[in-house]
């Protein structure tokens, strides 16, 4: 009896739905709106041809960092990273900045760089930008950007590891965790011993 319940609600509501999503109807206008994401229902029970869509908001301001290349030495390397600045409305007054961790300098021997950037219309900005790695460890490059959208500021920042002759620590996985061994500090000499 349930089932053929839910059976008749969806075949109520399928329609329904695939006239409400742009382009679902030939008499229905087109909407500027960006791609849905597709989430089929398969807990729910339902077929893939009854799948429901969903739109996953953007943030208006985003950043990476990715590593394009890296030029490894004796002790140290140079790497080459591309900073991208991604908006999804005008920002006015963009500034991307990136500084660098102690001991490690920009190509021009800075250890932090501004640029401004020309998001007026929106878009995607990319810089490249070269750092300079004394000694093998691991890193972590910090970038903001900030602006003015819609008269109220605002800020996205990421921060990228850079790991310079060294491996990254993973855990291991136990019943769908990842588990990290904790920190170990070395205990302090005991005073008067």
């Amino acid at each position: 009896m349930a089932h053929r319940w839910s059976t008749a609600c969806l075949a109520l509501l399928v329609p329904l739905a695939i006239r409400s999503v742009p382009g679902g109807d030939a008499g229905s206008a087109t909407h500027s709106a960006p791609p849905a994401k597709l989430h089929a229902g398969k807990s729910a029970g339902l077929s893939s041809d009854a799948a429901t869509r969903t739109a996953e908001p953007l943030p208006p301001l985003g950043v990476q960092v990715e590593t394009t290349a890296l030029q490894k030495n004796a002790r140290g390397g140079i790497a080459e990273l591309r900073l991208t600045v991604t908006a999804g409305v005008a920002i006015d007054n963009a500034v991307l900045s990136a500084k660098a961790p102690a001991r490690v300098v920009f190509a021009d021997g800075s250890d932090e760089k501004r640029w401004d950037v020309n998001l007026a219309t929106g878009g995607t900005v990319s810089v490249p930008v070269e750092v300079i790695v004394p000694e093998d460890g691991r890193y972590s490059i910090a970038v903001e950007v900030s602006g003015l959208a819609h008269g109220r500021t605002i800020r996205r920042a990421a921060s990228h590891k850079l790991l310079i002759g060294v491996k990254e620590h993973k855990g291991k996985v136990k019943d769908g965790a990842t588990e990290y061994p904790a920190a170990e500090a070395k205990p302090a000499p005991a005073e008067g011993a």
